[in-house]
């Protein structure tokens, strides 16, 4: 049986025990959190995402068929998702490059006046 663990902190600082159990024989899956079954999944002999809310994040867990008998096994936050905790990081980074812009202009101006008083 394939077996995978990982541990993922979310946003607010909470620590996810994330497992995920895959039949050799049945192909049956068991994804799990913190000991509770968040998922099961009858015969997957195929790739297959499953995913679930950790601190407003979205969370993925993977299995990829690499051919054969072979799968692999992966566990990502989404962070490209709209989810509204990614709307709110998307809108901040906005205005954090805005005032970045507005910090060169100012610095340009300052220069370009400093120029002139020593030319001029």
């Amino acid at each position: 049986m394939a077996q995978q663990a990982w541990s993922i902190t979310g946003h607010y600082g909470n620590t996810y025990k994330l497992g995920l159990f895959h039949g050799e024989k049945t192909h049956h899956v068991v994804v799990h959190c913190n000991n509770n079954i968040v998922a099961i999944d009858f015969g997957v002999k195929e790739s297959k995402k499953y995913t679930l809310f950790l601190d407003q994040q979205l969370c993925e867990v993977s299995i990829d068929h690499t051919g054969g008998e072979n799968f692999t096994y992966d566990c990502r936050i989404n962070y490209d998702v709209e989810t509204p905790l990614n709307l709110q990081r998307k809108k901040q980074r906005e205005e954090e490059d805005k005032s970045e812009r507005i910090r060169l202009f100012v610095a340009v101006a300052i220069l370009v006046i400093i120029v002139a008083f020593l030319i001029g």
